[in-house]
């Protein structure tokens, strides 16, 4: 990892100057609670507190959850074993502390640049704070506005860190359910695809709808909704993906998408509500 990935102030790939957020241990945090569904060791008593009162109303919230982890680790894998693919970039307000993609890539792809944009500061430094020992690879954390990538993918930092005239893996984890409107994830993902050499494959993650009662307590527990949740259904997100080829097994449940005996399986997939799937750019 470079020297300015961790040391001095935050900055934006737009530049804009970013002070050090200080981490409240007293306030739930949507990263955070994720580290504590998924089995990690990263979060705080408030985290678990607000999860476990989410788990009153929601019994499989924890099944969900590390469904779609066990989702994300087999795509990162699968775009960075036999597919050629020696770059690779997130964009999502989450960045996963208990198993880094970054990690899983670097397994299969040694020596790949690996960046992560994100647009929290909280999850930023925490992650800087928890990953900066752990890379195994070239890893760099960006601040940036991702649901507006255009400006992000044609930023001089980012150019300098990744060579878009070659084919790159693309993860957008927490983006597309983390953005309230749907004519915006639309551009975003126009804009991705336009940017991409052909040969690249971006990783799609999206949590569907609730039932109503259980979705009115989700986003209260997270209060203003910062992160911009947005759970959809299967005929909304299937819209937003409209035109974009996806390789073989397409957009399904992630506990379907080339299972390999990790996380929730087949018989789980009815009480999984995420979708993943992943994007070729011809």
């Amino acid at each position: 990892m470079d020297a300015d990935a961790h040391t001095g102030p935050w900055s934006s790939l737009l530049g804009q100057p970013q002070e050090t957020p200080r981490i409240d241990p007293q306030v739930p945090h949507p990263v955070r609670m994720w580290d504590y569904m998924i089995g990690g060791k990263d979060h705080y008593d408030s985290d678990r507190m607000a999860v476990d009162f989410l788990a009153t109303l929601w019994p499989d919230i924890f099944l969900s959850a590390r469904a779609a982890e066990a989702y994300a680790e087999r795509a990162a894998r699968w775009i960075a074993d036999g597919q050629g693919l020696t770059q690779f970039l997130q964009l999502g307000c989450a960045i996963p502390l208990k198993t880094p993609l970054d990690g899983i890539v670097h397994e299969h792809a040694p020596g790949s640049p690996f960046v992560y944009v994100t647009d929290d500061p909280i999850t930023a430094a925490h992650a800087r704070a928890v990953l900066m020992a752990r890379a195994r690879g070239p890893m760099h954390i960006e601040l940036g506005e991702f649901r507006d990538p255009a400006p992000i993918l044609a930023a001089p930092r980012l150019r300098e860190l990744l060579d878009f005239s070659q084919p790159m893996g693309v993860l957008l984890v927490g983006m597309l359910d983390y953005t309230f409107s749907a004519e915006r994830v639309r551009q975003a993902l126009l804009d991705i695809m336009a940017a991409l050499a052909p040969g690249s494959q971006v990783v799609i993650l999206h949590h569907l709808q609730f039932p109503p009662e259980i979705g009115r307590a989700v986003l209260g527990a997270m209060g203003e909704n910062p992160a911009q949740f947005t759970p959809r259904s299967e005929a909304e997100v299937a819209a937003l993906l409209e035109g974009f080829e996806f390789v073989p097994p397409g957009l399904v449940r992630a506990t379907e998408w080339k299972p390999d005996g990790t996380g929730p399986g087949h018989d789980m997939a009815e009480r999984c509500d995420k979708l993943g799937g992943v994007l070729i750019k011809r």
